[in-house]
């Protein structure tokens, strides 16, 4: 039996001692429902005296969790007090004042003394209102997961702080962060970054390096996994390994490997920060399962690979196309999936490339249209994917002395020295070592021109040929996902979806995975939907009209 409750603290007390003087105590108590479920988090916390100047107003930060989006996950019996009683805040109805990925409260006063904050935030649902990074606060065991933003409403600061992390623990229980594993570590962080370290905390699964807070480690929470954990570990250091020597990362920075497992969303999903990422696991896929591994590894390169600094958010050609592109390569250059699995995965790529209706979406328009439709997400990551491979296999037609890989490392460089890397870094740099080519293909991928990889752009073993293709189309505006719960809306009468039985007002009865869909030619798509109280299953081709597409075969 376990207690009803798990108190974790966040004393940041060292700050003198480590050179930054402002500091605050957060504690944290989840809370359980009949002493199993947790439910949500009691946060209390203080602010030292001189977190605030004598005139200086704060300005309370709470992630809004984009594109997640909150709903029942929200601040409730919020109170704030200093040395002069109640401490007032006013919540801002706009985002003129901050960020706009955050909700924010101002301060109607300066700060008095030591600050102290306490209010409630129970669980994200389990099924998010939209698809989005793994960073909600989730119940997995008995215990919670997430990004430490996902509960914590606290002042917007310049400075750094300092951060003496104690948790408090039942028996049998541990916890561990992007920062370090243990009940007591200490770490200096900005505010952002506090907002982003990820968590578990509970009965944990574990994976470690026989150094502390060095190297490798896996830890899970949720799911009966220790087995398939042990089975499967090996593997995924090796692959660590391989993308962290292949991206010039340290062997001695540590690297967390988290997943949680609940019943919630379908799909698989992973978010990476700093030295760390956090995988969400169905509780209907394992560790083991390939496609989880190749998710894995694009998580994994995230946390190597610097994004491009651009004012409107138009990167993720980048930083997403690099993930998927060297995900496959990296692991099957590397013999640890083979000739099968890279042909599978590269083709599923090419595929929700070919099949996306957006595809030919100037990059400047990308914002406009990303969560707009049914695997419009998927728009810049496929892009950027195929331009990475067309720019690898030209690059040996050209006999250049680099590669994709070297490119990347270069730009990392920069970042590392403090250079501002952005779009048009990655332009000179193209200029410097391929030569004008390459920069007018860079051009053509960003004005939305359709890319057609050469032969040799998956390697020398493997051929392009055309197949026929439809785009990818539901055949209906609404949902843009399969969601349990959901009702049919805008559903088009040509459709096949209309044709196969589908129709207007069906309310969806099961979840469907969209992403084998998008990953496919000719796969078919059942829905199971209740119309008069009755379950009906649909199966139908989620297709349209003609796409021009192709494949990569082995040479024989």
């Amino acid at each position: 039996m376990f207690q009803s409750s798990i108190i974790i603290s966040f004393f940041f007390l060292l700050g003198m001692h480590l050179g930054y003087g402002q500091s605050a105590e957060i504690n944290l108590k989840f809370k359980y429902d009949n002493k199993a479920n947790p439910t949500g988090i009691d946060v209390t916390y203080t602010l030292s005296e001189d977190f605030s100047n004598n005139t200086e107003r704060l300005l309370f930060l709470y992630d809004k969790m984009y594109p997640l989006q909150r709903s029942s996950d929200t601040i409730s019996n919020l109170r704030v007090t200093d040395r002069l009683g109640a401490f007032p805040l006013k919540l801002q109805t706009n985002d003129k004042s901050n960020n706009s990925d955050y909700m924010s409260w101002s301060a109607l006063r300066a700060q008095s003394g030591p600050l102290t904050v306490s209010y409630y935030v129970p669980l994200a649902p389990r099924i998010a209102l939209k698809s989005g990074p793994v960073k909600d606060l989730q119940a997995a065991g008995d215990g919670l997961s997430g990004a430490i933003g996902s509960f914590l409403l606290f002042p917007d600061h310049s400075k750094k702080i300092t951060i003496n992390l104690h948790w408090m623990l039942n028996n049998g229980q541990e916890a561990v962060c992007s920062q370090g594993f243990g009940r007591n570590i200490s770490f200096q962080t900005s505010i952002v970054d506090l907002f982003e370290t990820q968590f578990l905390a509970g009965s944990l699964y574990s994976h470690a390096s026989s150094k502390a807070n060095m190297g490798f480690s896996m830890y899970g929470l949720g799911q009966e996994v220790n087995s398939e954990l042990n089975a499967s570990a090996d593997w995924y250091e090796k692959a660590y390994k391989t993308i962290r020597g292949s991206l010039n990362g340290s062997p001695t920075s540590p690297f967390y490997y988290f997943f949680r497992s609940y019943d919630g969303n379908p799909m698989s999903s992973g978010r990476a920060t700093n030295g760390s990422f956090l995988l969400y696991l169905p509780k209907q896929m394992s560790m083991n399962d390939e496609d989880t591994k190749v998710l894995s590894a694009h998580e994994m390169i995230h946390v190597f690979v610097s994004d491009l600094v651009d004012d409107d958010g138009l990167t993720d050609w980048y930083v997403e196309g690099i993930a998927d592109y060297l995900s496959v390569k990296l692991l099957y250059d590397a013999h640890l999936i083979n000739e099968k699995k890279y042909l599978e995965v590269v083709n599923g790529q090419v595929a929700e490339y070919y099949t996306n209706k957006l595809r030919s979406t100037p990059n400047k328009e990308i914002p406009k249209v990303m969560w707009s439709g049914t695997n419009a997400w998927t728009t810049p990551y496929t892009r950027g994917s195929m331009y990475f491979a067309d720019l690898e296999g030209k690059l040996k037609q050209h006999k250049a002395k680099v590669t994709v890989l070297s490119l990347i490392n270069t730009m990392d460089s920069m970042k590392k020295r403090g250079e501002k890397i952005d779009p048009d870094s990655w332009a000179n740099l193209l200029k410097k070592d391929a030569g004008a080519w390459a920069v007018a293909d860079y051009e053509s991928m960003l004005a939305g021109n359709v890319i057609i990889p050469v032969d040799n752009a998956f390697g020398e073993k493997f051929k392009r040929k055309p197949v026929k293709a439809r785009f990818f189309d539901l055949g209906f505006e609404y949902p843009k996902s399969i969601k349990v719960g959901e009702q049919i809306k805008n559903l088009r009468t040509n459709s096949l979806a209309a044709k196969a039985g589908l129709k207007e007002g069906d309310i969806i009865n099961s979840a469907v995975d969209l992403i084998p869909l998008y990953r496919s030619y000719s796969k078919l798509l059942t829905i199971e939907v209740k119309r008069n109280g009755k379950v009906i299953p649909i199966t139908y081709a989620p297709r349209s009209e003609v796409a021009s597409a192709y494949k990569w075969t082995t040479i024989r």
